[in-house]
């Protein structure tokens, strides 16, 4: 059975009074852990995401999903850098791991997939696309400075997804951040909001209406599906040198400052020949996440 280990935890009792009932004893569970309610900083101290420790309920939660992860034969994760964040709160839960751990990324969409010999080089100007969510605990506010200083000092316009269109009132009471972000950047000069309406054909519009990629400045960003789906579709990504996007990211295309940034998007505009060539990175940096090939590591993971 796979199980998705989500903060919350579930009736883990329960569950596994179904599994290793009579008559199950070789049942084997393995839980993914979709989203992880903890990150590590570069000096090795562990940080409670943000949106998962209101009222200082982190701790509660992270006690949740070490028993998660006790409870499973496998645990499967996204990248190398989940795996060593997933270690280390483990070990300090006092849950082992050992081998029952294993890197099974999420696949590509099959619909957002350009190969780079499809790809015209800009020309002096070109268009970024951030298509991340806009909470707050995603680093927002960053990535709004960002912007400000990209449309004001390099050739670039940028397009800002929102991804979620009207929420309800009770989402917003519970947490406002996305539309106070909406509309600072919706009043930025240089900054067009676009949706696509959950339409995937729509979205590829939009990813082949632009020439790169920006990654979020959440702290605790194990993976990203949205990186993802600009680099299948031949787009260089920048990002901010932290956790997975530092693991999985070209090297010339991450920053530490705004600057970095600036000179970053430069280059992208007015050199043809980088361009290409992290245009294919890009694309090459996806080809092992198609469904079949992650079918298969599933597959393994779970024996």
């Amino acid at each position: 059975m796979i199980a998705a280990i989500k903060p919350a935890g579930s009736n883990t009792r329960g569950l596994l009074a179904y599994l290793y009932g009579p008559g199950r004893h070789d049942a084997r569970i393995a839980g993914y852990c979709h989203y992880l309610p903890f990150s590590f900083t570069d000096t090795g101290d562990l940080e409670l995401d943000p949106a998962l420790n209101d009222r200082g309920l982190g701790h509660s939660v992270l006690l949740a999903f070490a028993a998660g992860l006790a409870a499973c034969d496998r645990v499967l994760v996204h990248s190398s850098t989940a795996a060593s964040w997933t270690t280390a709160a483990a070990a300090r839960t006092g849950v082992e791991l050992a081998d029952k751990l294993h890197i099974v990324p999420a696949p590509r969409d099959v619909r957002l997939v350009r190969h780079p010999v499809d790809i015209t080089p800009p020309e002096g100007r070109v268009t970024g696309i951030y298509n991340h969510r806009l909470y707050r605990h995603y680093g927002t506010a960053r990535f709004t400075q960002l912007a400000r200083r990209l449309v004001a000092d390099a050739p670039v316009r940028l397009t800002v997804m929102d991804l979620f269109g009207t929420r309800s009132p009770e989402r917003i009471r519970l947490d406002p951040s996305p539309e106070r972000h909406l509309e600072e950047l919706a009043t930025t000069d240089g900054v067009t909001i676009a949706s696509d309406r959950g339409d995937r054909i729509r979205y590829r519009n939009l990813l082949a209406g632009t020439h790169f990629g920006i990654a979020p400045f959440r702290p605790g960003c194990p993976w990203s599906m949205s990186v993802i789906d600009c680099q299948a579709m031949g787009l260089p990504v920048i990002g901010p040198r932290t956790g997975w996007l530092a693991e999985h990211i070209d090297n010339e295309l991450l920053f530490d400052t705004d600057e970095q940034a600036v000179q970053i998007v430069e280059r992208l505009a007015t050199d043809a020949e980088f361009y290409l060539v992290h245009a294919k990175r890009a694309h090459t940096s996806t080809t092992d996440l198609t469904p079949a090939a992650v079918a298969a590591r599933y597959l393994e993971a779970i024996r």
